[in-house]
């Protein structure tokens, strides 16, 4: 795993920070990478992760993926509480956040700066990035019963908000998802606001 500073995106954590490739074929290092992701939704964060896990596997990267349903600070305060910071139990510790309705980002780029923990953060939500796998959607969308029939072109979308990885998200659509994401989430400071249609899921 590149020990490199990210390109673009959502920066979080204070020092060298990381960008982890999953989908990278190419085995680099002989030790075991140990990446936590903890998802701020129930169901559709997990169920992408785990699928991509699975589609992208790489003997020397282990990654759990958990949930904490909440807003972004309580899924990052959980994250610090109950695992701790990157370089604990585990080398990387990402917290994958929509903003949605919530109004504390702010204050869980704080905490996740703090507590050397990664976030990727989806504006306004996740199936932002799974429409960015179908379509180089660039239009302002305020939220999920906005962005879900613009999926639902492309993709089913069930009532338990779970995900067919393979069917739908899987082969190179992800190389193409990363590509239009990053043209959303460009490099910016805590200090500059937040882009009305962003993903920083990309990383």
């Amino acid at each position: 795993m590149a020990r490199t500073p990210k390109p673009s995106g959502w920066r979080s954590p204070q020092g060298p920070s990381h960008e982890t490739d999953l989908g990278r074929r190419t085995d680099t290092r002989d030790s075991l990478d140990r990446l936590l992701v903890v998802c701020g939704a129930e169901t559709t964060e997990r169920d992408y992760l785990k699928g991509f896990k699975a589609a992208f596997k790489r003997r020397t990267l282990s990654v759990r993926v958990t949930e904490r349903p909440g807003s972004p600070s309580q899924v990052v305060r959980y994250a610090a509480d109950r695992w701790g910071g990157s370089g604990g139990e585990f080398d990387q510790v990402w917290c994958v956040v929509d903003v949605d309705e919530f109004e504390d980002l702010d204050r869980a780029q704080r905490l996740a700066r703090r507590e050397n923990i990664e976030l990727a953060v989806s504006n306004p939500c996740f199936e932002l990035w799974l429409l960015l796998h179908h379509t180089d959607h660039r239009s302002w969308v305020a939220d999920y019963r906005t962005l879900k029939p613009l999926l639902q072109k492309h993709a089913e979308v069930r009532t338990d908000k779970s995900v067919d990885f393979p069917r739908y998200y899987g082969g190179d659509r992800w190389e193409h998802a990363v590509a239009r994401a990053r043209d959303l989430a460009p490099e910016h400071t805590s200090t500059r606001p937040i882009r009305p249609l962003a993903c920083g899921a990309w990383r």
